[in-house]
């Protein structure tokens, strides 16, 4: 909700269906009324020349300021890339709120005043901003760690399959790599403003608490059968191209 556009992405709680295609993206054209979403941003940034981690630092302290007096709802965490495909970004700037009537508030409190913490934003990085809907596949468990691993991977439905279908199927694979040692938090977002032309239905999001927990989930889908059970739950449902890795850190936490 800083800078050139209002930041965020990742709102973990879920509340209000949407039920307009215009801000749910074509996968939710089907009947997928049984599922929740809330509005959320997704920001690419780079930083501007001589800006760094340190300098994003005394961002997040201006705006948590901000966010104080302004805004008490906001969740946001910033993330690192690891593993991608190529190097278009520094950070990731992710959050969200817990319904859709919190970020129009958000947003009209931003506008009004933002304490000059939008010049700031842009002193510091120069982010894409794009309006998501996300869905919670399965939720974190109590004590979620402030920072850990998550993956982005951009998934086509096949042809007749709803999105309701896609939760349901992600969800079990889930389960099934919870019970081999590896377990996970997932959401579904579905692109809805400023994403383009996309060729994609849905990003499938997952978060580990660290990198051994990841690794431990490596070990049981190659060498344990866990490919197998990808093959029986997730074929036929959709296809997900390999995921981005990040390290994400926890920044500010709403009241909820």
């Amino acid at each position: 909700m800083a800078g050139k556009t209002m930041t965020g992405a990742l709102a973990l709680a879920v509340a209000g269906t949407l039920t307009s295609t215009a801000l749910t993206g074509q996968a939710h054209a089907q009947d997928d009324t049984a599922l929740e979403f809330t509005p959320v941003e997704m920001m690419a940034c780079s930083f501007e020349e001589d800006k760094s981690w340190d300098d994003l630092d005394k961002l997040t302290e201006a705006f948590n300021k901000w966010l104080k007096k302004s805004d008490k709802d906001y969740t946001y965490w910033t993330f690192a890339p690891v593993f991608r495909e190529d190097n278009e970004l520094d950070f990731a700037w992710i959050g969200g709120w817990t319904s859709g009537a919190m970020f129009g508030k958000s947003w009209d409190n931003w506008f009004d005043d933002d304490d000059d913490v939008g010049k700031l934003f842009n002193e510091t990085a120069d982010c894409v901003n794009s309006l998501a809907s996300v869905t919670t596949v399965r939720a974190p468990a109590d004590g979620w760690p402030e920072a850990g691993v998550t993956w982005f991977a951009r998934c086509t439905l096949e042809e007749g399959v709803s999105l309701r279908d896609a939760a349901a199927a992600h969800g079990a694979m889930g389960s099934a790599m919870a019970d081999m040692g590896s377990p996970a938090a997932s959401w579904l977002f579905l692109p809805a403003l400023g994403f383009g032309d996309v060729e994609y239905d849905y990003y499938h999001v997952e978060s580990w608490d660290d990198f051994a927990t990841l690794g431990a989930g490596f070990d049981a889908y190659f060498n344990q059968g866990g490919w197998m059970k990808a093959n029986e739950l997730m074929d036929g449902v959709t296809q997900c191209a390999s995921p981005n890795l990040y390290r994400y850190k926890l920044r500010r936490e709403g009241d909820r």
